[in-house]
């Protein structure tokens, strides 16, 4: 890829002039390297064409899950994809539009997005409102795949750890479609212990068979071709937001009761509130998740665990406290504190700080930048700070958590690097690193960490 030139940095604005003139330097510099982003998700190519409510929709953390919750299941999916007839007599009767129009309004005036249109407005090369910019994305995205690796590359991403648990029910043609789309970025699959889990949890069988299926099927996405044709990098969990404190299990007795409940109740759970849900099922996923994490252990690979952030309103988000990681840890057997590789997943945010504190007592835990890259935005310069303070370069990741658009992967690729900058020039003048050490810093952050964790060639 060619080098930048000044021009390139015109988009910095008023930004540059505010900042140290060491800072243009470093900027420079780390502007050049590449990308690993240590945990995303793909994006489909079955919206190329989008209005700017359903962009916004698609892109916010505060829609992302929210809106289907406010009717009957099945309604918003249903109301999605009808015809105008269908459309006009579900909006009568549930005020689907009206919900909408309000939850996208307020969106519409964050900070947040005012940023992401300017933004979006310089690369893109048109004026800077929502109604422009999304007419010129959906101009490139008519070669949808041509527009996302685009995106990529500008930023110069190398490789996405891609968590294929949340993928929409994407097929895997569609999966194979992402992965020729963003070349030469590579992809890597991350599996997600509630794939297993979402497969088996409605059979009916005994715990035996329960339990020899489920071994076999993380062991085929471990070292086989269950990950939609390949093998998987690492692991992920979603269980923090389900139960809060982790606690490892090794019994197999209190498996089989949490099994037999499960079975027992199974057909009640539609009905069931959030807390009384996760509850029926808890030890048995504290089971599983402990037999993954052996299996990670053994290999050496990473387990990546949901932290801080959610979904919210479908998990519980007082659960997500970084702190209630310290028992997986530790994973103490026998008296001694082993060390699987673990990764607190979306800085632990708003947790920032346990987070980071976590990473810095416990040599293997890892920090992990997404989510936080890119929502909190101007403020990341002092999150990052934040973080280098008490966690070894080494350890922490640069990660998006990208989803739905592909413009996230962009925005936090292009906002980490310009806030990344800051926060090093800051040691730098500060006299805590000297510029060698700040771009080798950068490198280790933006993408050595994640070739060597995760054994990437």
């Amino acid at each position: 890829m060619a080098m930048r030139t000044a021009s390139d940095f015109d988009h910095l604005g008023p930004f540059l002039s505010k900042q140290h003139p060491e800072f243009l330097k470093i900027f420079e510099a780390i502007d050049e390297l590449p990308i690993d982003d240590a945990h995303c998700h793909l994006v489909t190519d079955r919206e190329p064409i989008m209005t700017s409510t359903r962009f916004l929709e698609r892109m916010s953390l505060a829609a992302m899950d929210t809106v289907p919750a406010y009717f009957p299941a099945g309604v918003y999916d249903q109301w999605l994809g009808a015809d105008e007839r269908i459309r006009y007599e579900l909006n009568a009767k549930y005020g689907i539009q009206q919900k909408i129009d309000g939850i996208i309004g307020d969106i519409s005036q964050s900070i947040f997005v005012k940023f992401l249109v300017k933004e979006m407005a310089q690369f893109l090369g048109c004026e800077p409102n929502l109604e422009a910019v999304m007419e010129a994305r959906n101009a490139r995205s008519k070669n949808y795949w041509s527009y996302v690796s685009s995106l990529l590359q500008d930023v110069r991403y190398k490789n996405v750890m891609v968590d294929t648990g949340y993928c929409e029910g994407a097929s895997r043609a569609e999966i194979d479609r992402y992965e020729e789309g963003i070349l030469p970025c590579r992809m890597n699959r991350l599996a997600r212990i509630e794939m297993i889990q979402k497969e088996l949890f409605p059979l009916e069988i005994t715990f035996d068979e329960y339990e020899q299926r489920y071994t076999t099927r993380l062991l085929d996405l471990l070292d086989g071709t269950g990950n939609y044709g390949k093998k998987s990098y690492g692991m992920k969990s979603y269980l923090l937001p389900y139960i809060g404190l982790i606690e490892p299990l090794y019994d197999r007795e209190i498996a089989r009761a949490s099994w037999q409940a499960l079975r027992a109740s199974y057909h009640n759970i539609p009905t069931m509130d959030r807390q009384s849900e996760y509850n029926l099922s808890k030890d048995l996923r504290r089971y599983n998740f402990t037999l993954a994490l052996e299996e990670c252990l053994r290999r050496d690979m990473p387990m990546q665990i949901h932290t801080g952030d959610g979904e919210a309103p479908s998990v519980i988000l007082r659960n997500q406290d970084p702190f209630y990681l310290e028992e997986v840890c530790r994973f103490d057997r026998d008296g001694v504190m082993r060390m699987p590789k673990i990764i607190p997943l979306h800085a632990g945010y708003p947790s920032v700080g346990k987070a980071a504190w976590l990473s810095h007592l416990y040599p293997n835990c890892y920090f992990e930048l997404s989510i936080m890259t890119p929502f909190v935005h101007q403020n990341l310069f002092q999150r990052y700070m934040q973080v280098m303070e008490v966690v070894p370069l080494s350890k922490i990741l640069y990660a998006s958590d990208a989803f739905h658009v592909p413009e996230l992967y962009w925005l936090s690729g292009r906002w980490g690097k310009r806030y990344l900058a800051k926060a090093l020039t800051e040691y730098v003048v500060g006299g805590s690193l000297d510029f060698d050490e700040a771009i080798e810093g950068a490198r280790m952050i933006l993408y050595k960490n994640n070739r060597s964790l995760y054994a990437l060639d």
